[in-house]
This record gives structure tokens, C-alpha cells and sequence, in this order.
């Protein structure tokens, strides 16, 4: 299946970040999370499994109580029901893919 980038569906828009559906299928999500510079997605929990990979740019991630910073290549994986929330702590745009395991 081909999901064209001019397709996508915009599911976030504050002043902190952008969010975009690229696709859905019987198993994921796949969406592209735009934070902008200092910018910050509050702690969460989903009642699924999340990936997050690094496209570009630098962030911090906190997981609970506990908190990781994140570079460009890396990836980030956070089980189901637990508090996640996103900082951007570069002087640049981070963003991530964030794959979500239905």
C-alpha cells in the first residue's frame, strides 16, 4: 500500500507542535510529530505501545518519572498506560516519527 506524504491528515496543531497521520493500518499508526524549537507535548499515557524514532533534531523525553534525552537516529520505546511527554531542548525543530501499536 502507498500512503503519499501530500495525504496526510493533520491530528495536532497548537503552538508547541504539528501532528500528521501518514497512515493507518490493521496494526499501526504512523504519525509525524513536529516540535518546535523549546517547544513541549505534556506528559500522557495511551493504552497502547508507542515507538518514537528521531528524524531529526534533539529532545528530551520523560517516561514516568524518569527522563532520557534523544538525538537524531535514535529510537524510543514506551509501553502502553504509561505518562510520556516530549521537550524540545534544541535550538532546532525536533521531529519524530511515533509509530502506535494498536
Amino acid at each position: 500500500m502507498h500512503y503519499p506524504y501530500s495525504d496526510k491528515t493533520e491530528v495536532l496543531n497548537n503552538n508547541e507542535a504539528l501532528g500528521y497521520l501518514l497512515a493507518s493500518t490493521q496494526h499501526n499508526d504512523f504519525v509525524e510529530l513536529q516540535i518546535q524549537k523549546n517547544g513541549f507535548v505534556p506528559p500522557h499515557a495511551l493504552p497502547i505501545d508507542v515507538c518514537f524514532y528521531i528524524v531529526e533534531g534533539s529532545g528530551e523525553i520523560s517516561i514516568e518519572d524518569k527522563s532520557i534525552q534523544a538525538q537524531q537516529g535514535d529510537m524510543v520505546h514506551v509501553d502502553k498506560n504509561l505518562q510520556r511527554g516530549w521537550h524540545n531542548t534544541s535550538d532546532a525543530l525536533l521531529k519524530l516519527l511515533v509509530i502506535k501499536q494498536k
